[in-house]
């Protein structure tokens, strides 16, 4: 498979992250692990048990999971996949997938992007997005021709 960049594991204000709900905690950071992600923290409740794992994959891609009562489909959380090949990533994760948990693609978007749907065993969902090099001057061009309020980086 192909390798991301070494994991910041330092503890930063987040601008922004994602809290899955999941039936069992032992098992959704397995699987999340196995998708790339590492356990950065175990926050113990006040009966000991724990009642948060701080999950991360790049840099401001961070996941909290916690126990709770999932609701399927709830939750779609998109990332950029950093250069890691999403195909080696798909027929990794594919033959291991736990019950209830559904990997599709990756598969071309519209929007000049592969998309690598990971659906978790309590059907929170991740999508990796990766631009499509070889289209980069189509984007560019489409870029120079849209009309919204942006700029293109050069």
């Amino acid at each position: 498979m192909s390798a991301l960049p070494e994991i910041d594991r330092t503890i930063y204000p987040m601008p922004m992250f994602a809290t899955f709900q999941v039936a069992d905690l032992a098992a959704a950071e397995a699987f999340y692990n196995a998708a790339g992600f590492v356990s950065l923290a175990t926050v113990p409740g006040p009966d000991g048990s724990p009642a948060v794992v701080h999950l991360r994959r790049m840099k401001y891609q961070d996941i909290l999971i916690v126990p709770g009562e999932p609701e399927r489909g709830s939750v779609t959380v998109s990332f950029l996949a950093g250069g890691q090949d999403l195909a080696e990533l798909a027929a990794a994760l594919r033959p291991a997938l736990p019950d209830g948990a559904r990997v599709e693609g990756p598969a071309d978007t519209p929007w000049y992007t592969s998309d690598l749907t990971i659906d978790d065993p309590d059907g929170n969902r991740i999508v990796l997005t990766a631009q499509r090099a070889a289209e980069r001057e189509a984007i560019e061009e489409w870029a120079r021709t849209f009309e919204g309020d942006f700029i293109v980086e050069e």
